[in-house]
């Protein structure tokens, strides 16, 4: 997000992902998150704890700017106490999910805008960037007001194009740029690895998300950075092991990721604790006193305390979650009888069974078959290739439509195993979106990508021909590729990588990348 402020400006950390931006007498709240009942099935809460900022003036804002419909990111128990007059600002999805979470907190004015285009908000103006894929709807946000400018990226994960463009629309220099340094996902942590392979691949996936946070501070050159978006903590007793995650895992924590980042000799980082504030004509960093004996390296004793404070709302989540009474059988059954129906598009892509071993009362070993041809769902898992486990108590409600599946793999309470080991996009895109519009979207996007446009690679002795956009997102690969041992080109955009010699994606099925093999002559005339 992009924020541009008055002389008197302030950017006040409201703990995560959110902040709270004061300029031009007015109060704008981007992405608060203060529930607590936390988030996701009550698994996911602000790190550190951030409820000492509740008060009168935090809900009356001139604006609320929300980036997109997680709900660490919309948080509808926030809203609801938020007066209906204050508008939310949002950017346009093919989506309806965000306005919903939105209106189901109360009846309020939503205003969408589309990508790339600037809209006032009071005495501010705002500009919402979108990945370009529409199977990942996450954006950064632009506001501007008084000639300062911060950039909030969120989870979004922009291309260099993409920070260039906003670079040259904002005209002058970014004073903040807020930033996720954590990740948001279940993988690996929730698929059923041998410890020492899960280890590896956390590893390798914090690796990834901070080297990517490095690059965008290299590209956007901000005044300060703030690296925010988590991590969260886990309080329920049966996910507090998640948080060995901050130790090597996915989930690092802020000091570690300015650590990190000033290693690399980004030195312009500055941590905001909730309640903290950068002053943006001053370019200091004003503490909140609440976090005088607070440390990142003394964990465990305040997650301890943290926990027990919550222990009553984490209940209340589960017990508002009860054990079905019968059997789920039939509406299982319905629910994706009538998804394998939504798109033959997606059901290519997917191509396999999925099984689900739903445990508990009420549950069962069941399959749902999208391979073209086959379609249709059966009351006996038998063999597949990919198979989700999970208590039968968290089923109802995704089937009823409450809670959409990506909230529900957020929520860290289900295992998986697929063989082989490899990502499926569009399995999770019809899950996440289960939406007609949505979903063709998405498949006008991808079938769109056609371009004769091609780049010439060299690898390992060998050169290649090879189309110059990434099949998955269409990322341009002049830009977001990068050659790794194995003659292996990464997309650096989403970490895709492909097999140069066969153009296989080897980290998702369904993908592949145009490759052609040249001959030295060929080679020796550079890139197309």
């Amino acid at each position: 997000m992009a924020c541009i402020l008055s002389a008197m400006a302030t950017v006040t950390g409201l703990g995560h992902a959110g902040l709270k931006i004061e300029a031009s007498g007015e109060r704008f709240l981007i992405d608060p998150w203060l529930s607590p009942r936390g988030a996701f099935q009550g698994s996911w809460f602000p790190y550190p704890d951030n409820s000492h900022l509740l008060g009168a003036d935090l809900f009356a804002p001139s604006a609320v700017i929300l980036s997109h419909e997680h709900l660490d990111h919309v948080d509808p128990w926030f809203l609801a106490r938020v007066p209906p007059s204050v508008p939310a600002v949002v950017p346009r999805y093919p989506s309806p999910v965000l306005r919903r979470k939105i209106l189901a907190a109360g009846e309020r004015q939503v205003i969408e805008i589309p990508p790339w285009e600037w809209a006032e908000v009071g005495a501010a103006r705002v500009l919402f960037v979108s990945e370009e894929s529409p199977m990942n709807h996450d954006s950064a946000i632009v506001v501007q007001a008084g000639g300062r400018t911060v950039l909030d990226l969120n989870d979004a994960r922009l291309s260099p194009v993409q920070f260039r463009e906003i670079r040259a629309r904002v005209g002058g220099p970014i004073d903040v740029f807020a930033f996720q340094a954590a990740g948001a996902s279940w993988y690996p942590m929730c698929y059923e690895y041998p410890e020492e392979r899960r280890r590896e691949l956390s590893s390798r996936k914090r690796l990834a998300k901070l080297t990517y946070a490095a690059r965008a501070m290299e590209i956007v050159e901000p005044i300060v950075g703030l690296p925010f978006a988590g991590p969260p903590c886990f309080l329920d007793p049966d996910l507090f092991a998640m948080n060995d995650e901050m130790d090597g895992g996915i989930f690092p924590d802020q000091a570690q990721a300015a650590e990190f980042l000033q290693a690399r000799a980004l030195d312009n980082v500055a941590l905001l604790l909730p309640g903290d504030t950068w002053d943006a004509a001053d370019g200091l960093r004003h503490p909140d006193p609440t976090w005088g004996d607070f440390s990142f390296a003394d964990r465990a004793p305040y997650l301890r305390d943290y926990a027990r404070r919550r222990r009553a709302e984490i209940d209340a989540v589960i017990a508002r979650t009860p054990e079905p009474s019968g059997s789920l059988w039939e509406p299982f059954r319905e629910y994706f009888g009538w998804l394998v129906g939504v798109s033959p598009y997606f059901n290519r892509k997917i191509g396999m069974r999925v099984g689900f071993d739903i445990t508990g009362p009420g549950g069962g070993r069941w399959a749902v078959d999208f391979r073209p041809g086959s379609e249709g769902v059966d009351p006996e898992m038998g063999s597949c290739p990919h198979v989700y486990r999970f208590a039968s108590r968290w089923l109802p409600p995704i089937l009823r439509g409450e809670v959409p599946w990506e909230d529900f793999f957020l929520s860290l309470r289900f295992s998986a195993r697929r063989a082989p080991d490899v990502y499926n996009d569009h399995l999770l895109g019809l899950l996440k979106f289960a939406e007609p519009d949505a979903l063709r979207r998405v498949e006008e996007y991808e079938t769109s990508l056609e371009s004769e446009e091609w780049l010439t690679l060299h690898a390992e002795g060998r050169s290649y021909r090879v189309a110059r956009y990434c099949p998955h997102a269409g990322n341009d690969l002049l830009e977001t590729g990068e050659i790794l041992p194995g003659r292996i080109l990464r997309c650096l955009a989403h970490h895709y990588e492909f097999s140069l010699d066969s153009g296989e994606c080897l980290t998702s099925s369904g993908l592949e990348l145009d490759v052609e093999p040249v001959d030295p002559v060929a080679a020796d005339r550079g890139p197309d």
